[in-house]
């Protein structure tokens, strides 16, 4: 990732749970005077949200440029030759050690009418791009569009920067939803987290709730560090035939997996990863 910004995307189990959904909170609508108002306070963008923009200028020019926002035309993220018109969005920037400057964005797709196509089962998608400053300029080295649908409502969730072994920057994407009452943690390598709590009433006969940690770890004669991820929870279940009054046995679950990069991606070579529903 220091030279070609070669993004590593593993998706990988890290929670797991069931909990009854609390029913939405009604409120009264906003008087349009009181939307006025919301309107005229709208915080001014943040210095760092301004140089991202920059950054993110420089890669596209200024056409459809925004404060905080471009639209842009991209590729589809599966049917990469079919391009389509999107709302590109910085979320995390990192100066690199070598000069270079790393930018993650948020891209949704866009209606005929400009407006943003976001609902709960839509996933934000993910570009990273790699410049340097050349004179009094921004010169783009890489960059990678749509190389990943991530979370839900349009957007992904929060950009951590990390070193994948000595030397070799990267960073990794904690993002997810809840669907139906299960809920889902994924940590993109380039944790993952799942439960069921959302929707385990009485009439589930099997529940659970499972959390992982991860951290990289160094193994002697790799160049990058291994991705290890301990887990940690409960599973409970009884048989499906068993009345609903009957409770469900709890066993505690613990366990660990283990990752390295094999040059193209990471893949498992211990353990197992023992988040349900993934």
């Amino acid at each position: 990732m220091v030279n070609k910004l070669a993004l590593l995307c593993v998706t990988l189990a890290l929670t797991a749970c069931a909990k009854k959904a609390e029913p939405p909170v009604i409120g009264e609508p906003a008087s349009a005077s009181a939307a006025a108002v919301a309107m005229e306070a709208k915080p001014a963008v943040s210095a760092k949200t301004a140089r991202m923009m920059e950054l993110l200028r420089a890669v596209y020019g200024d056409k459809a440029a925004h404060e905080e926002y471009l639209d842009v035309e991209l590729p589809n993220e599966e049917e990469r030759n079919v391009m389509g018109d999107y709302r590109l969005e910085p979320v995390a920037m990192h100066e690199l050690p070598d000069g270079q400057v790393a930018v993650v964005a948020n891209a949704q797709m866009l209606d005929t009418s400009g407006a943003t196509i976001d609902s709960h089962a839509t996933s934000g998608l993910l570009s990273a791009y790699l410049l340097r400053k050349d004179g009094e300029k921004w010169k783009v080295e890489a960059r990678h569009e749509n190389i990943a649908a991530l979370g839900s409502n349009g957007r992904f969730g929060k950009v951590e920067w990390v070193t994948l072994g000595q030397g070799k920057p990267g960073f990794i994407v904690q993002h997810g939803g809840t669907w139906q009452g299960n809920s889902i943690r994924l940590m993109s390598v380039f944790a993952l987290a799942s439960d069921n709590e959302g929707d385990c009433g009485d009439y589930r006969a099997h529940c659970w709730s499972v959390k992982g940690d991860w951290q990289f770890e160094k193994r002697e004669g790799t160049p990058y560090d291994d991705l290890v991820l301990r887990f940690t929870g409960y599973d409970e279940s009884r048989p499906e035939e068993a009345a609903e009054t009957e409770e469900r046995k709890r066993n505690e679950v613990k366990g660990m997996a283990r990752y390295k990069f094999d040059g193209g991606r990471y893949v498992l070579i211990e353990g197992e990863n023992i988040v349900p529903g993934v």
